[in-house]
């Protein structure tokens, strides 16, 4: 038998489960399935085709389930709960403009990456740019995909440590091992069959045990739990009115447009779901699977956040900031009982292993694909895929290492790299699609002053060097964003025009005119197609308002 876990005894509720050996096989037969489907599909990789990008045959409905998990991972059970009790209704903005990011890319670069045959932003960068360019954002993605991840093994970690009474290092490598394990027997093939369940397990974890919660607290739509609290707003608003409060300015919610809508473009573990899709109509069938999929997960945790906050106005109950992660599994001991909770459990770590599998083999197809590339190594195929494999073990030691020494709140390391992502990664790609007149040496100058700046701004870095926000304002890089990407616009305009007229450098717009048809699906007539300037210009134009409005204090 398991011996229980003591309770931690700090609030006057359980806090940790009184019997674990029901929660732990629920979780282990989760962990089943995942090496069950990752052994399955390992016979369907032929190459680095096959392991980076599935064959390019997954679904529009699996793919967008799979999409969903990855984008949504452990933060959605545990630090995006205490975002929505601290941020409140604000954080309406956060979701709504991360919803918008999947079908932007759809719009923005998607299906023209996938024309060239692209499996990351780093393959189109050499193709488009040249290798120097390939390598800065290989380097990114690397950088990004390792400050995301690294709020996932934390958590991972934390909860093991937490349901097994390990050490917190024990249960770091633990998890590390056991998720670089499945991502290396099947790469994206297993990736994305298990991310689509690892969807359905969290969305069952929080939707279900939900509809016992509101019907406990007296909800009449308990049954729905995304709207099933609405009958408990009158009595919220008497005890917390506070909670409705829109509380942050204009420029608050337009950084967060910025930062979660503008920075996932560019994350590649996002992108590399929609190469997968087996032709330009199923990635469009994928976008709306995901939308309606996400959009349901999304509002029932706002049920949780509602709910952890109406329990414990009524209970009299106050608990630490730091804590809040931890809403959802109170509420559950409170209401549901171990059992439960255990599921609610497995659904967390189901976000978390379905977001770091994809961290992972971004890291990969960047080490084994696209670094490979830009120094023209001449290797076989097998030899490219074995070196994939290579990357997925390494990344998960670093992160594990990374990790060992982690951030106080879970969520922002993964919010911070947004901000990073938005400037120095998504100006590059998108304009790169659609101007003929952006080149590798604004490319690279962009990026570079839209990595500096977010890194050189945001209190996690040097901490005396801001850019006037404060508190989860400065700590998610919302006020660094204001002033990071206005700054990578302009200079990625700026150079590029200037180094045409530079004749030393040899910028001719209309050597990527072959490029730009093929990509956006013309024929190569020799016609100039997204040739003129002036779009270029006026974009720049604009960026200078917002440059300014984000210089102000805030």
């Amino acid at each position: 038998m398991i011996k229980p876990l003591q309770q931690a005894g700090e609030y006057p509720f359980q806090e940790t489960f009184g019997e674990l050996l029901i929660p732990i096989l629920i979780i282990g037969a989760t962990f089943v399935a995942y090496y069950g489907i990752s052994y399955y599909m390992k016979k369907n990789i032929q190459g680095t085709d096959d392991y980076m990008v599935a064959g390019r045959t997954i679904g529009p409905f699996v793919n967008g389930s799979a999409i969903s998990a990855t984008w949504e991972s452990l933060a959605t059970f545990m630090g995006v709960v205490a975002l929505m009790i601290t941020v409140q209704i604000p954080f309406l903005a956060v979701w709504t403009n991360f919803l918008l990011s999947i079908p932007l890319i759809v719009i923005l670069y998607g299906q023209t990456l996938r024309r060239l045959g692209s499996y990351t932003p780093a393959t189109f960068c050499k193709d488009r740019y040249g290798n120097v360019m390939s390598m800065v954002m290989a380097l990114l993605i690397v950088f990004v995909m390792l400050m995301y991840a690294l709020g996932q093994f934390i958590g991972l970690a934390q909860i093991t440590e937490v349901l097994l009474g390990w050490d917190y290092t024990l249960s770091l490598f633990a998890i590390a091992a056991l998720v670089t394990g499945y991502v290396v027997i099947a790469g994206m093939w297993g990736v994305s069959y298990n991310s689509a369940l690892q969807f359905w397990i969290m969305l069952t974890a929080a939707f279900i045990p939900m509809m016992f919660v509101l019907n406990q607290l007296g909800s009449s739509g308990w049954f729905f739990p995304p709207l099933g609290y609405g009958d408990l707003v009158p009595q919220m608003q008497e005890t917390n009115p506070d909670f409705f409060d829109m509380t942050f300015d204009t420029r608050w919610y337009f950084a967060m447009f910025l930062a979660m809508a503008l920075g996932p473009i560019g994350m590649p573990h996002l992108a590399q779901r929609i190469f997968t899709s087996r032709d330009v109509e199923a990635g469009r069938k994928t976008v709306f699977w995901f939308i309606v999929v996400t959009g349901l997960m999304f509002a029932t945790m706002y049920s949780v956040a509602f709910a952890g906050v109406f329990w414990l106005e009524n209970q009299g109950y106050e608990i630490a900031d730091a804590d809040l992660d931890k809403m959802i599994f109170y509420l559950n001991f409170a209401f549901n009982g171990d059992t439960v909770t255990g599921y609610v459990v497995a659904g967390a770590i189901a976000g978390g292993l379905s977001t770091v599998s994809g961290h992972m083999l971004a890291i990969s197809a960047a080490v084994a694909n696209d670094i490979v590339e830009a120094f023209e190594l001449d290797i076989t195929e097998d030899r490219k895929t074995q070196f994939g494999y290579a990357s997925v073990i390494a990344a998960g030691l670093v992160i594990a290492l990374i990790a060992l020494s982690p951030p106080a709140f879970l969520v922002v390391s993964i919010l911070w790299a947004f901000a990073v992502s938005a400037a120095a990664i998504t100006p590059t790609i998108v304009l790169g699609v659609w101007s003929a007149r952006v080149n590798r040496y604004g490319a690279i100058a962009s990026s570079v002053v839209g990595f500096v700046t977010v890194i050189v701004l945001s209190p996690h870095a040097f901490g005396s060097i801001t850019a006037g926000g404060e508190g989860l304002t400065a700590a998610i890089g919302i006020d660094a964003i204001m002033i990071a990407f206005p700054l990578s616009i302009i200079t990625f305009v700026v150079v590029s025009l200037v180094a045409e007229r530079v004749g030393a450098l040899d910028v001719k717009p209309a050597d990527n005119a072959s490029l730009i048809n093929e990509m956006h699906g013309y024929p190569d007539d020799g016609t100039k197609r997204f040739n003129s300037a002036m779009p270029l210009i006026v974009l720049a134009v604009l960026m200078l308002p917002v440059l300014w409005w984000g210089i102000q204090p805030w």
